[in-house]
C-alpha cells in the first residue's frame, strides 16, 4: 500500500473508529441505566456494573458499524473533493476505482469484522451477559449483607446487619419476618451465610427469637355427650328447676359467680426463645436458575444450524432459528452495500462550482431504504422461508447497481426542473449575501 493509499485509508479508518466509539458510547450509556439496579439494590460494586453492561457492547457495535462505515466513506470522499484532491488525481490519470482501492480494503475489513461479531462474538457475549446477571441476582450474600441498611429481602422480610468483616462474618443481625400470621423477630450477635446442597442458610449465633401473634395456646374441645347422657342431663336439669323454685332467693348464687367460668383469662400471645445457634433458611430468596429460557440469538452457530427437536423454539416457534441463522450469515454483506452507496455518489471528481448537496441528499435516503428493506425482510424470515434469498439479494444487488453507476454504465441525474429550482435558490441567496 503506497503513501496515497495509506493517507486515504488512515483518514477513513480514523473517521470510522471515531463514529463507532462515539455512537456506541452514547447508546451504551442509555442502555446501561436499565441495569442500574445491580448497584442500587443488589449490593454490587460499580466495577461489576461496568463489566456486566460492557458485555452488550458487541451487539451495539454490530448495529452501528455499517452506518459508521457509510459516514466514514462519505466524510473521506467529501474531504478529498473539498480540497480538490480527487480532481488532481483524476487529472493525473487516476480513475475512481484506483481512488477507492484503500476504501474497498477498509470496507472488506469492516465486513469481515461484522461477520465475526454476528457469528461468534455477539452470541457468546449475550450468553455471558445472561449468566452474569443471573449470578448477580442469585448472589444472596451481597444482597443480604449490606451493612447499615434495612434491606427488604422480600414482602414482609426485613434484614439489617451492623457490620460485615472481610471473612464474611456479620455482626449485629436483625431480621423481622412478617410473611406468616405469626411475626418473628430474630436478634443475633453474629452470623454467617452457608451454602450447601440442602440450600442457603444464615447461621445465627448467640441470639433470640421474639414471636408474637397467632394462637400460642390451644384448648381441646369438650367431648360430645351420648344420647343416653343427654337425656339423663335433661332429666337432672328439670329436677334442679323444681328444686330451685322451692329455694329462697338469698340462697341462689350471686350474678358474678354465674359469669365466672364462662370466660377464661387470655395470656399475651408472645414468646421469647434464646438460642446459641440457629439456621435461618434463605433458599427461597435465590432465583431458580433451572429451565432458563435461552433465546436463539444466544446460541452458537452450530446449534442454530441444527437445533435439536426437543428445543422449545423448534416446537413452538420453528421460524426463529431460520431467522437467526440468515441474519447472522448476511450481516457481513450490508457494510459493503452502505459503502457502495456512498462511493457511487461521491467518488466522481467535482469542481468547487459543482454542488455536492444533491449527491448527499440522494445517498442518505438510499441508505435508509436499504436498512428498512433489511428489517422488513428479516421480519419475514420467521414466517416465510421464501424470504431467505431476499436478505442476501438486497445488499448484493445494491453493490452491483452502485458499481455500474461508478463505472458509468448507469447515469442518474436529478430532473431538469429540480436542477433549475436549486440553481435559482442558490442564485437568490448569493444575491442577498452580496447585497
Amino acid at each position: 500500500m503506497g503513501r496515497l493509499d495509506r493517507y486515504i485509508f488512515s483518514t477513513a479508518a480514523v473517521a470510522f473508529l471515531g463514529v463507532v466509539v462515539v455512537l456506541a458510547g452514547m447508546i451504551w450509556a442509555t442502555q446501561a441505566l436499565r441495569q442500574l439496579d445491580l448497584v442500587t439494590s443488589q449490593g454490587q460494586t460499580i466495577l461489576a456494573f461496568i463489566a456486566i453492561t460492557s458485555l452488550t457492547m458487541p451487539t451495539l457495535v454490530l448495529v452501528i458499524a455499517p452506518a459508521a462505515l457509510f459516514i466514514a466513506t462519505a466524510y473521506t470522499l467529501l474531504k478529498l473533493n473539498g480540497d480538490s484532491e480527487i480532481v488532481v488525481m483524476a487529472a493525473a490519470g487516476m480513475g475512481p476505482w484506483r481512488l477507492l482501492r484503500p476504501l474497498i480494503v477498509l470496507a472488506i475489513l469492516v465486513s469481515l469484522f461484522c461477520s465475526s461479531l454476528a457469528v461468534h462474538v455477539v452470541p457468546a457475549s449475550l450468553t455471558n451477559f445472561r449468566e452474569q446477571v443471573t449470578k448477580v441476582r442469585a448472589d444472596v450474600v451481597s444482597f443480604v449483607a449490606q451493612p447499615g441498611r434495612f434491606v427488604n429481602l422480600t414482602q414482609g422480610l426485613v434484614f439489617h446487619v451492623r457490620e460485615r468483616s472481610a471473612n464474611g462474618v456479620m455482626r449485629g443481625i436483625f431480621i423481622n419476618d412478617a410473611r406468616e400470621k405469626e411475626v418473628s423477630t430474630y436478634l443475633a450477635d453474629r452470623g454467617q451465610i452457608v451454602e450447601s446442597k440442602a440450600g442457603i442458610f444464615l447461621v445465627l449465633e448467640n441470639g433470640s427469637i421474639h414471636r408474637r401473634g397467632g394462637d400460642m395456646w390451644r384448648t381441646e374441645a369438650a367431648p360430645q355427650p351420648t344420647p343416653e347422657e343427654a337425656r339423663a342431663a335433661a332429666r337432672a336439669k328439670l329436677a334442679a328447676q323444681k328444686t330451685d323454685q322451692s329455694t329462697p332467693a338469698a340462697a341462689q348464687p350471686p350474678a358474678g359467680d354465674q359469669k365466672q367460668g364462662r370466660s377464661e383469662s387470655k395470656a399475651a400471645n408472645s414468646s421469647v426463645v434464646e438460642f446459641q445457634r440457629y439456621a435461618f433458611d434463605l433458599s427461597s430468596l435465590a432465583p431458580d436458575t433451572k429451565g432458563v429460557d435461552i433465546k436463539p440469538m444466544e446460541r452458537p452457530l452450530s446449534y442454530v444450524m441444527s437445533p435439536p427437536p426437543e428445543d422449545m423454539y423448534v416446537r413452538f416457534f420453528p421460524g426463529r432459528y431460520r431467522e437467526e441463522l440468515h441474519k447472522r450469515l448476511s450481516a457481513g454483506l450490508y457494510p459493503m452495500a452502505f459503502f457502495a452507496i456512498a462511493a457511487a455518489a461521491l467518488a466522481q471528481p467535482r469542481t468547487t462550482r459543482q454542488s455536492r448537496g444533491a449527491a448527499l441528499t440522494a445517498i442518505i435516503p438510499a441508505m435508509g431504504l436499504v436498512q428498512i428493506g433489511n428489517f422488513a425482510i428479516a421480519g419475514q424470515l420467521k414466517a416465510n422461508a421464501a424470504a431467505v434469498p431476499l436478505i442476501y439479494a438486497l445488499p448484493i444487488v445494491t453493490v452491483i447497481i452502485c458499481a455500474m453507476i461508478l463505472q458509468g454504465w448507469i447515469r442518474i441525474a436529478p430532473p431538469a426542473a429540480l436542477t433549475a429550482l436549486g440553481a435559482a435558490i442558490r442564485a437568490r441567496f448569493a444575491r442577498r449575501a452580496a447585497a
